[in-house]
């Protein structure tokens, strides 16, 4: 019993807490003068009021503020002199959902973008690009981006939260576990490294009859278990040897006191660590250091109202004796016919107007709550077009809280890409390409911008030439991650059509070139048979004035001929050098 003892007890966190007014320099003992020597170490312990997660979920909801706790502000009694009887009246409460703004433009700024992936240096190459894009399509098609802002809502809104991966039947998925859900979150981590090696969450189911069972999901660096609830007639002892009997040898649970709780389900989670992306907050929800604000504020309205119900409407009196309300007693109504005698008077009370003060006041609890909480509230706009760095100084107290919340949350963003690329991996069956390819990831702060303006500066730097189309188009709010792919296959797929182009206008060409040489071709020989039939008039002598003849010394211009031998006979040659009368049978019998 003594070792079981010694264990440590699973369903137990730190809780969330606020420091309390107690102590302090006031009870110091004064300021100390002069030489004092050594000081002797002073105990001065804060005072901490401790939160819980409910407490939230009651602040987040505006019915649950403490306006609505008639103990913290009750209702008025009153006395009746005629029934000599107390009764209450209910004050006016007012609630505003200052919480759900807050975090709402929290959640905007932080999650606003998608993360971004980027490749090392020494990996940026084509094959390297391929894998990030891979990765990338991955990321939106498993809806990371919602898993990333679950786990912000549920770290915003409660205190913590948390994402866990599972592999199931070899498909990759995950599931947001948050307070906002009913999921109490019980993290444990090594005492010497700080790791996490046990991850526990405690819920409830209801059966067909309404009744609640306990169950508690927990998972290490190798298992997944689930333990239930058991009767209350086992006791703690023999739950305990019960449960640790049948935990494996090597599960980290063995150093943990588990009784109460039965195990039902122990199975390989499949992952190398424990799949789960947990974050906190110490102090609580987003709005913690403005809740003290939204309180005065609300109850401050709720006063307000109060006196505009009191006096807002003027208060009529009456002097004199005899006077009669022809109309009912209720001062309410606007209309009222009253006879007075003739000593008698009427009129109406002047009353103090305290809307000044009150709006004052309410203008600056509400000015104090937006800035304590680095929320700001949207800029009325005198312009068509405002230039980026005026955008960014309207919003400067959020994007800042932003920033800060992008490092507070970077380690929880590691994670969770190291259990998507794991799961994800053993998917699409990519596991060592992502493994080794150093993919960085970060968040980008969403800041209300002027795109116009964003994109024509990026064109003036990729034509300038110190920054790279890849680049640009990488930064683009306009692109998708696939963008630069679909730009080299457009190129491709351009530089194909210009060779088709060019093919076809080489062949066109060619075929021009042919049919202009057959044209030639056929001009010269017509040019040929003119200049013969030109020649044989000559000879003939029916061209006296030898007008057609085109000869050179060196011989026919058309033909390319000598000069030949005059025709002497007479005879009238054709285009074959035939003239009438010739008959070459003879020659012809001889040789054949």
């Amino acid at each position: 019993m003594e070792t079981l003892q010694q264990k440590q007890s699973l369903l137990v966190k730190k809780p969330f807490t606020r420091v309390v007014a107690i102590g302090g320099d006031i009870e110091h003992g004064g300021t100390i003068m002069g030489d004092v020597g050594l000081e002797t170490p002073l105990n001065d312990p804060v005072v901490r009021m401790r939160i819980t997660q409910d407490d939230a979920l009651r602040q987040l909801d505006p019915l649950g503020h403490l306006v609505f706790n008639k103990e913290y502000y009750p209702d008025i009694w009153r006395f009746d002199d005629e029934s000599q009887k107390w009764y209450i009246e209910e004050v006016p409460r007012y609630a505003f959902a200052f919480q759900r703004i807050i975090l709402v433009k929290h959640l905007t700024h932080l999650c606003g973008n998608d993360i971004v992936f980027e490749l090392a240096d020494e990996y940026d190459n084509e094959d390297s690009r391929e894998v990030l894009n891979a990765f990338k399509r991955g990321w939106a098609k498993k809806d990371m981006e919602i898993a990333w802002y679950e786990l912000a809502r549920s770290v915003k809104a409660t205190g913590d939260g948390a994402i866990v991966g599972f592999i199931d039947k070899g498909t990759f998925g995950w599931r947001a576990l948050s307070y906002l859900n009913g999921d109490t979150l019980f993290p444990h981590y090594d005492r010497r490294t700080g790791r996490m090696n046990v991850f526990a969450r405690k819920y409830q189911n209801y059966d067909d009859e309404g009744v609640a069972n306990f169950y508690v999901d927990i998972w290490d660096d190798k298992y997944f278990y689930c333990f239930s609830q058991i009767a209350d007639s086992d006791s703690r002892e023999s739950t305990q040897y019960k449960s640790a009997k049948t935990l494996p040898k090597d599960s980290a649970l063995l150093n943990f006191d588990i009784s109460g709780y039965e195990l039902i389900e122990c199975s390989l989670h499949g992952f190398e660590r424990i799949p789960v992306s947990y974050d906190r907050r110490e102090y609580g929800p987003c709005w913690s250091y403005s809740q003290e604000s939204i309180e005065n504020y609300e109850m401050a309205f709720s006063r307000l109202a109060q006196s505009n119900h009191d006096f807002g409407l003027p208060i009529m009196y009456l002097k004199g004796e005899g006077s009669k309300e022809l109309t009912s007693s209720d001062m309410s109504y606007a209309s009222k016919v009253v006879i007075l005698p003739s000593d008698g008077d009427a009129g109406f009370l002047n009353r103090q107007d305290a809307s000044a003060a009150y709006n004052t006041e309410l203008l600056t609890i509400e000015n104090q709550i937006y800035r304590q909480s680095f929320a700001v509230r949207t800029p009325e706009l005198k312009s068509g077009d405002t230039p980026g760095v005026a955008i960014k100084m309207m919003y400067s107290d959020a994007v800042e809280n932003a920033i800060n919340d992008a490092q507070l949350f970077q380690r929880a963003i590691d994670k969770l890409v190291e259990i998507f690329e794991y799961g994800y991996g053993v998917e699409s069956e990519m596991r060592i390409q992502f493994k080794n390819v150093a993919i960085r990831s970060f968040i980008e702060v969403y800041i209300h911008r002027n795109l116009t303006e964003e994109t024509t500066n990026m064109a003036m730097c990729v034509q300038n030439g110190f920054l790279s189309k890849q680049t640009a188009s990488e930064k683009s709010y306009y692109s998708s991650p696939q963008e630069w792919s679909r730009i080299n296959r457009e190129q491709m797929e351009k530089q194909k059509m210009e060779l088709l182009l060019e093919e076809q206008r080489v062949e066109m060409q060619n075929e021009h070139t042919v049919e202009l040489q057959e044209n030639l071709s056929d001009i010269q020989t017509d040019a040929q048979i003119t200049v013969a039939e030109q020649e044989r008039k000559i000879e003939s002598g029916k061209d006296p004035d030898n007008t057609k003849k085109v000869q050179s010394k060196k011989g026919s211009v058309a033909t390319g001929r000598g000069a030949g031998r005059p025709n002497r006979t007479g005879r009238e040659y054709d285009t074959n050098g035939n003239w009438d009368g010739r008959n070459n049978w003879d020659a012809y019998n001889r040789t054949h």
